[in-house]
């Protein structure tokens, strides 16, 4: 899980510096399909409690970064992106006594495909694909020698939203749903399947 991570933020200082250079050059805008992407999102996971069929909601926040590698054409309607997500979300009391926080990181592609890529509120739809880390503390996780506060294993997250163009710099993200897989200690088998929906605003540059 540690390597998982280090590539994960090796990747993130790596978007980091492709975005100011971007940021350094001159002359026309790039076309929307080349552009640096970053979401702020509001998160809403739902999972549920190891060994019933109690589900509840996580509520957190996002901060992702895509950066679009694709053909610098002009027009183009389709782009491959390299994408940076990190989440954070915590809960009280989902039980008597018991808490829950998760922080993960996650490294990945995303492929987006723009609807009437000239008008001014273009539609972009998405989908993805990012592997990583979470981190889990601020509750009980089951091990061999006891109960412990925290705990952490890889991860993987699955899905894809829509964003509708408010400005040719700020973007509506009206959706995002994402399937995540992470292998956490629990009473039974060691693994969880939840969903995660997203909104939020879009800044590209």
């Amino acid at each position: 899980m540690k390597t998982i991570v280090r590539v994960s933020a090796m990747l993130a200082m790596v978007l980091g510096a492709l975005s100011l250079s971007a940021a350094g050059q001159t002359g026309a805008p790039a076309p929307a399909a080349d552009r640096f992407d970053v979401a702020v999102n509001f998160t809403y996971k739902v999972t549920k409690i190891a060994s019933t069929t109690n589900r509840f909601v996580l509520p957190g926040g996002s901060l992702d970064a895509a950066w679009n590698v694709s053909s610098k054409a002009s027009g183009e309607a389709t782009g491959m992106s390299l994408v940076v997500d990190l989440n954070g979300e915590s809960k009280s009391n989902v039980e008597p006594g018991v808490s829950l926080t998760q922080f993960s990181v996650m490294g990945g592609a995303r492929y987006t495909f723009h609807i009437a890529a000239q008008s001014p509120y273009a539609v972009d739809l998405y989908g993805q694909f990012l592997g990583g880390g979470v981190f889990a503390s601020n509750s009980l996780f089951p091990g061999p020698s006891g109960a412990t506060s925290s705990a952490n294993s890889g991860a993987i997250q699955v899905g894809g939203g829509a964003n509708i163009r408010l400005t040719p710099r700020i973007a509506l993200r009206l959706i995002e749903a994402d399937f995540i897989s992470t292998d956490l200690p629990n009473s039974t088998n060691n693994r969880q399947y939840d969903v995660r929906f997203s909104n939020g605003v879009v800044f590209r540059f």
